[in-house]
């Protein structure tokens, strides 16, 4: 019996999350810069990564070895979440292979999913979907007074079938947390927010090390309740 590949990605992503716990590792936060003077920036080794990576930064697609990167990632029995804003990846679509352990994220903003900046996004999705790929949406609240326009963005997030959503918040004030805290349990199941939060302590933690300074008090809760965060994501998840 063959099981459905979201079914069979969410276990697999269940897997790798206490394989993290158990061994007191931190999900991997790439962030590839593109080529600069010729050279692109060099992309670790396969065998040195934890079991979740995001591969993230402004467009990770401009940098030439991403595809073979996140392929050899998810080949690796390993779970990578690869962020791109969908322009690139009509282009590269075709070097990268469909896997249960490989899902596309893509950023959408405003009040709706047919806002001329979620354009690209969504004609992206289209073409992942009908190429065999996972798609996972996620969203960034830059402000509290944002939030009703989150959630009516989700609501239409669900007309595209995705097989995730995730939600950050754009910085670590006590405010926004609390606002974004609410957005996750209103719009996400435990799962997915859990998910959310381990990312964006990660997130920090890989920020704080590139500034070399010591956390905010809101950055250090936030940090303590991600690694609270029982991630278990046996049971599938919904967007």
């Amino acid at each position: 019996m063959r099981f459905p590949v979201r079914f069979a990605s969410d276990f697999q992503l269940g897997v790798a999350a206490r394989i993290l716990r158990t061994r007191g590792r931190q999900p991997l936060i790439l962030r590839p810069m593109p080529i600069a003077s010729g050279v692109a920036d060099p992309l670790p080794q396969v065998g040195s990564v934890p079991s979740l990576v995001w591969i993230g930064g402004f467009e990770p697609l401009e940098h030439p070895d991403v595809p073979r990167f996140a392929n050899a990632v998810a080949a690796s029995v390993r779970e990578v979440f690869l962020q791109t804003n969908g322009r690139l990846f009509r282009r590269r679509v075709h070097e990268f292979q469909p896997s249960p352990r490989l899902r596309l994220a893509f950023r959408f903003t405003g009040a709706s999913i047919d806002a001329a900046e979620n354009a690209d996004v969504v004609e992206a999705i289209r073409i992942a979907k009908l190429s065999g790929f996972l798609t996972v949406g996620f969203t960034v609240l830059a402000a509290p007074s944002g939030l009703e326009n989150l959630i009516a963005l989700h609501a239409q997030l669900k007309e595209l079938d995705l097989d995730g959503s995730l939600i950050f918040p754009a910085d670590a004030t006590a405010e926004l947390s609390l606002a974004v805290a609410s957005a996750r349990s209103r719009l996400l199941d435990g799962r997915w927010s859990n998910l959310s939060r381990v990312f964006n302590a990660a997130g920090y933690r890989a920020w704080l090390r590139a500034t070399v300074r010591a956390a905010t008090p809101s950055e250090r809760r936030l940090l303590a309740q991600a690694t609270e965060t029982d991630l278990d994501l046996d049971e599938g998840a919904q967007a």
